[in-house]
């Protein structure tokens, strides 16, 4: 049996989307003139804004994207509770983590020793049981990767303004600002606009930061204090996008 075990960082990949802004704007000329245009950016822009600032946000399910995951067990369990998304996640109970490396996602600075101690334990489990058996030794440091499915309105105007505050769990909110870069590219005028209005979308996004503090940058450099630099922050860059 192997003894390999491997930390890492949590992580999201983008592996397909459907839907745009664009097909979302080209709804409006189909349905309420009976016809067919083009879709130039200023319009599209334009109308992105009037649905989201009228609350017709339910034009947004009409764009979407999923994502290969990896965090913690922990992480999982939090990340499931969205139930307006699905999911197909790596499984404990019949992966072999005496065939394959273990790997294990905590917070900087966290002791890597018990959780050795854990796989050890699960390596000397696993010669009297199945791995449905053994898992129940494995901590919820525990890495899983999951595919997740998600409409735009419940990834920018749900999750994002639940996950990615200061209030929730480092580790989440570290995916979840991975998850805003990807939707940042995919929807660039409703990205805009939900970071833009992201301290007032949940009441709870400011909870935990210091006064004076930006919610939102507090809660990205904190976030990367415990699990590394986001591999990437369009929200920095702001000039792509004019706002009509």
């Amino acid at each position: 049996m192997t003894t390999s075990v491997r930390f890492v960082d949590p992580s999201v990949r983008l592996v397909g989307h459907w839907g745009s802004e664009e097909l979302i704007s080209s709804f409006v000329d189909v349905l309420y003139r009976g016809e067919e245009r083009a879709q130039d950016p200023a319009t599209v822009a334009k109308r992105i804004k009037m649905f989201y600032r009228l609350g017709h946000w339910s034009v947004f399910e009409f764009m979407g994207a999923q994502f290969l995951v990896e965090c913690s067990r922990a992480c999982h369990t939090q990340f499931i509770r969205h139930r307006l998304a699905s999911y197909w996640s790596e499984s404990q109970r019949y992966v072999d983590y005496a065939k394959r490396p273990i790997r294990f996602i905590v917070p900087k600075g966290f002791p890597e020793e018990a959780l050795r101690r854990a796989y050890e334990d699960y390596l000397k489990l696993r010669e009297l049981y199945p791995p449905e058996y053994a898992r129940m030794a494995l901590p919820n440091a525990t890495a899983v990767k999951f595919a997740v499915q998600m409409n735009a309105r419940e990834l920018l105007l749900n999750f994002v303004p639940l996950r990615c505050s200061a209030a929730a769990q480092a580790e989440i909110r570290h995916i979840c600002w991975q998850m805003f870069a990807h939707a940042w590219r995919l929807w660039p005028t409703l990205s805009r606009l939900v970071w833009d209005d992201l301290p007032n979308l949940h009441r709870d996004f400011c909870t935990k930061v210091p006064k004076g503090e930006d919610c939102r940058l507090y809660a990205i450099r904190d976030a990367e204090e415990k699990h590394g630099q986001l591999p990437e922050k369009p929200w920095l860059q702001r000039a792509s996008v004019e706002y009509l």
